[in-house]
């Protein structure tokens, strides 16, 4: 079982390594098109479409970070799903 648990953690492992690549990508042109070319503000609000709740970031390492939160907590199991699918089909177990 020892095994399986290592997979799993390398499977998530890779999984956030690939939306942290999403994100460093987005962050990157936010960084050169908006900020640099509008010389923009570097404060984010965070306000739901349908209330008056919300949370401020100030700079990019705050906001990269709430980004990153919640892709992982909205992506990351489905990612491992996936790719543990692949890996058995890969191994020929299925």
């Amino acid at each position: 079982m020892k095994d399986t648990n290592a997979i799993v953690d390398a499977l998530e492992d890779k999984s956030n390594r690939e939306l942290e690549q999403v994100v460093d990508v987005f962050m990157n042109e936010l960084e050169v098109k908006i900020r640099g070319e509008y010389n923009s503000s570097n404060y984010y609000e965070f306000k739901g479409p349908n209330d008056n709740k919300s949370f401020n970031v100030m700079g990019t390492v705050q906001l990269k970070s709430v980004l990153l939160n919640m892709l992982k907590g909205s992506h990351v199991e489905a990612m491992i799903e996936v790719k543990s699918k692949e890996l058995i089909k890969k191994l020929e177990l299925v």
